[in-house]
């Protein structure tokens, strides 16, 4: 159990990937404060997590409200005493061209995207410092690496997730914290099949669209994410921080086959 008795808060841990790294982190022993604003599924994960024998408590909370982070933060440590790991994981995207954006699109946007990961690491950093050790780990995209077309507001929050990781593990390092960032590429979330394969007439057609992107002919699952999370938590990543850890089945390193 690489994580046992850590205590590790993960915002958007309600579904899709900040869930499975939630019970990822339980099965390793962690203390997990599952994050998120839809009450529904806080409770729903922290239930499946306690009926499996381990740790866990929700705690509603909003990103984007800097007395909702702080208030998380400070729950946290009343409860437990301390913040071992911070995972920033909660997000959203919409697909449209800059030019059809509304600001409302880019405000909630960037306010959730990335406002929310400057929050949780502006109010858990005091507490990492004062212990002189502590563990941020942020939830970006390969996005945020690359420009997709439809999505020109995410990719730019996602770079800014990037690039504050980069910031934030070179002012911090000499603290004893390290803070990465995980780049996914196609991930099989419940977000995703609502999105993108539900929407359509067509989801086959789509599907084998996508999978033309991905060397590996498939999409990753939530659990993929979890894993390059715990090793980023762990010990095995000791010497790792500024780094943002691709996991995207080939899809960065690949252009697609020639139609």
């Amino acid at each position: 159990m690489s994580l046992k008795e850590k205590v590790a808060v993960i915002t958007g841990a309600g579904s899709g990937i900040g869930k499975a790294i939630a019970l990822k982190f339980a099965e390793q022993g962690a203390k997990v404060v599952i994050a998120e604003i839809n009450e529904k599924n806080g409770a729903d994960t922290e239930k499946e997590i306690k009926e499996k024998g381990f740790t866990a408590e929700f705690i509603k909370a909003d990103v984007s409200s800097s007395d909702s982070v702080k208030s998380l933060i400070y729950q946290t440590v009343d409860t437990y005493g301390t913040v071992d790991i911070l995972v920033n994981n909660a997000g959203l995207e919409y697909f449209t061209t800059i030019e059809e954006t509304t600001e409302e699109q880019w405000d909630r946007t960037m306010n959730i995207n990335l406002k929310g990961v400057f929050l949780g690491t502006k109010f858990v950093l005091p507490i990492m410092r004062e212990k002189g050790k502590g563990n941020i780990i942020n939830i970006a995209s390969v996005t945020g690496l690359s420009a997709w077309p439809g999505l020109g507001i995410y990719s730019a929050s996602k770079g800014g997730v990037v690039l504050l990781t980069k910031a934030t593990a070179a002012e911090n390092g000499k603290y004893g914290i390290r803070v990465n960032s995980i780049c996914p590429g196609i991930i099989q979330t419940p977000l995703f099949e609502e999105q993108y394969i539900g929407a359509t007439e067509n989801p086959e057609a789509v599907q084998e669209e996508l999978f033309k992107q991905s060397p590996l002919k498939t999409f990753g699952d939530p659990a993929d994410i979890a894993d390059a999370a715990v090793y980023l938590a762990g010990n095995q990543s000791r010497f790792v921080t500024g780094h943002s850890l691709v996991v995207d089945g080939g899809l960065t390193s690949f252009v697609g086959e020639l139609i």
